[in-house]
């Protein structure tokens, strides 16, 4: 959704001496209520609040939005659904939105939902079903995502007119989020219809950005269809917009689209000079907005990919994860307010719900019965949110886990890369033969690197599609070992066995268990047949690895580093490994795992 444009001059010279400086400061938040006139009426104090929280969401200070919303919500009477208490809900769901709390997100959107629905108001209406669409495509519910935007779009289609110009869901933002649904499902010519269409309603209200930000869209959709030159009009048109109107991270975007444009077009002089501008503006402009920085600079990895270098790649991802430090850092900062003031407003409403429920207790029995219930939903309630919360602080040690592998292993691989690159340029004319061997361990390395991305990249999406089954990953990396050994394999794998496992590393164990066994068959086996399974026992997991090759024995023969690493995956899943052979035998591995 495009970011919301405060336009209001005289709120902003109130409010940019604090903006500028506040993160916590209750000190700065009496200076801004104390701006309310004497004798305001409680519409306009309220107008007065979600303004200035609207106005701390722009730069992106949740928390202190958050405070904001819940003065609103101290002056709201939640029983009664009117106007404000579905801008409440719909700003509340937002702030959770861009903290990435998509569940409770989609709790408060469809409370929103229901108050628009009894309001019958076609504009919050649409509102409500833009930000279920959102939620649902940041959860990779596409084909919901589809659903929720499109309704939004019929009820959107009938807007009359916002009730108290309160930023809410336009026509544009609800075609936007549509083609970049269908842009997520591959099915680019709808894409395409949509962006255009976001592009000609953000016309008639002449907002720029969102112009800009649909003829870069559409210029990517474009460039999937191979219709290069199109593209290219459309995203130099959409950066031109962006830079005329000073959008700076949607112009950043641009460059980036316009550098993997130019290298999809094989016209690498022309891709590293975008690149390069595009660099030197993410320098010069202050305050970008990370999450176009980050894809910027990942279209610039893919493009310096292209071309093998390297060099550019390194120095690239380590910007990559820098912003992707500082954003979780400030993420998980703000993270902690917003959560708090979301388990205070349920806890409001569910205090509320016992006032109502002692108010209507006319006789001692059911009085008791009553109040046993309230306990019950009390404690399931204070269960669930502490459970949330767990589930959110082993979300962030996930994310400092998979943190550490990118510094420790990727990051110690790129700075081999880029010794290995400078010793074979130094190399080149002297000692071509040495520059031959580094430009050798700079390829098995560099796949090396791309292999284990993917690896840690599939085994965190826990609802692979069927492109990126284990199956598939486990056939094609099997294909290309055995094939040039001439082996033939047999694979037998219970994909709902494995969707069993939900861990990220657990999933990633089981995958490297089964690639290293069939690296093994491919290296040391000598063998023309193998086979692959991995079955479901009533509490376990069965994966057996087995050729017919020449064997070996294990008391006499030193192991080596393979059957090692994979005994410590089984472990570390806590299962148990059985190795099985004989000289001239071939060779039988047996993993009994536990299934969570």
């Amino acid at each position: 959704m495009a970011k919301r444009i405060v336009i209001w001059i005289a709120f902003l010279f109130i409010l940019f001496p604090v903006f500028g400086q506040n993160q916590n400061g209750t000190d700065n938040y009496s200076h801004l209520e104390s701006t309310i006139p004497t004798g305001t009426t409680l519409k306009d104090s309220v107008l007065h609040f979600f303004t200035i929280a609207d106005g701390y969401m722009d730069l992106d200070q949740y928390d202190s939005a958050q405070f904001w919303l819940s003065k609103v919500g101290d002056r709201l009477e939640f029983k009664k659904p009117g106007v404000f208490n579905y801008y409440y809900h719909s700003r509340q769901a937002e702030v959770f939105y861009y903290n990435n709390l998509l569940q409770i997100g989609l709790q408060q959107t469809n409370r929103a939902l229901q108050i628009a629905l009894q309001l019958k108001d076609s504009f919050f209406i649409a509102d409500a079903y833009n930000f279920l669409g959102l939620f649902s495509l940041n959860l990779e519910k596409f084909r919901e995502a589809e659903a929720y935007i499109q309704a939004g779009l019929r009820y959107g289609n009938n807007q009359v007119g916002n009730t108290y110009n309160l930023i809410l869901s336009e026509p544009h933002h609800l075609h936007g989020n549509l083609g970049e649904t269908y842009f997520k499902l591959g099915e680019y010519g709808k894409a395409l219809i949509h962006f255009d269409s976001s592009i000609q309603k953000a016309k008639a209200l002449n907002s720029q950005r969102a112009q800009g930000l649909g003829y870069i869209s559409a210029g990517e959709a474009l460039m999937e269809m191979k219709f290069y030159d199109s593209a290219s009009t459309c995203i130099q048109k959409g950066l031109q917009l962006a830079l005329d109107n000073k959008d700076n991270d949607v112009a950043l975007l641009g460059y980036g689209n316009l550098a993997a444009l130019h290298a999809k077009m094989n016209n690498r002089e022309d891709a590293y000079l975008t690149a390069n501008e595009g660099l030197t503006f993410q320098l010069i402009q202050p305050g970008l907005n990370p999450f176009y920085t980050l894809l910027f600079m990942r279209r610039l990895v893919n493009m310096y990919n292209t071309y093998n270098d390297f060099e550019n790649v390194a120095l690239i991802q380590e910007k990559i994860m820098a912003t992707e430090g500082g954003v979780r850092k400030k993420s998980n900062d703000q993270m902690e307010s917003v959560l708090s003031a979301g388990l205070a407003n349920e806890n409001k409403l569910l205090q509320l719900e016992v006032e109502e429920a002692r108010q209507k207790q006319s006789q001692g029995n059911l009085r008791v019965a009553f109040l046993l219930v309230i306990i019950a939903l009390m404690l399931l309630g204070i269960f669930y949110y502490r459970n949330a919360l767990k589930q959110k602080l082993a979300m962030v040690e996930m994310r400092d886990k998979i943190s550490r592998n990118l510094h420790d292993d990727i990051g110690a691989t790129i700075s081999s890369l880029h010794i290995y690159s400078s010793l074979a340029q130094s190399s080149l004319q002297d000692k071509p033969v040495k520059a031959k061997e580094m430009l050798e361990k700079i390829s098995e390395q560099s796949k090396m690197l791309m292999e284990n991305m993917n690896d840690m990249v599939w085994s965190m999406k826990a609802d692979a599609d069927d492109a990126m089954t284990l199956n598939t990953r486990i056939i094609n990396f099997g294909a290309e070992l055995l094939t040039a050994k001439n082996i033939q394999c047999k694979y037998k794998i219970d994909e709902d066995a494995f969707r069993c496992f939900k861990n990220y590393n657990d999933r990633k164990n089981i995958l490297l268990i089964l690639k290293e066994g069939l690296n093994n068959i491919a290296k040391y086996s000598d063998a023309t047949q193998a086979s692959v399974s991995l079955e479901k026992e009533p509490a376990h997991l069965l994966m057996e690895i087995w050729d017919n090759g020449r064997g070996f024995e294990p008391l006499k023969t030193n192991n080596g580093n393979g059957l090692k690493n994979m005994q410590a995956r089984a472990y570390a899943l806590k299962g148990s490994f059985t190795l099985l052979t004989t000289p001239g035998n071939g060779t039988r591995l047996l993993f009994h795992i536990p299934i969570p």
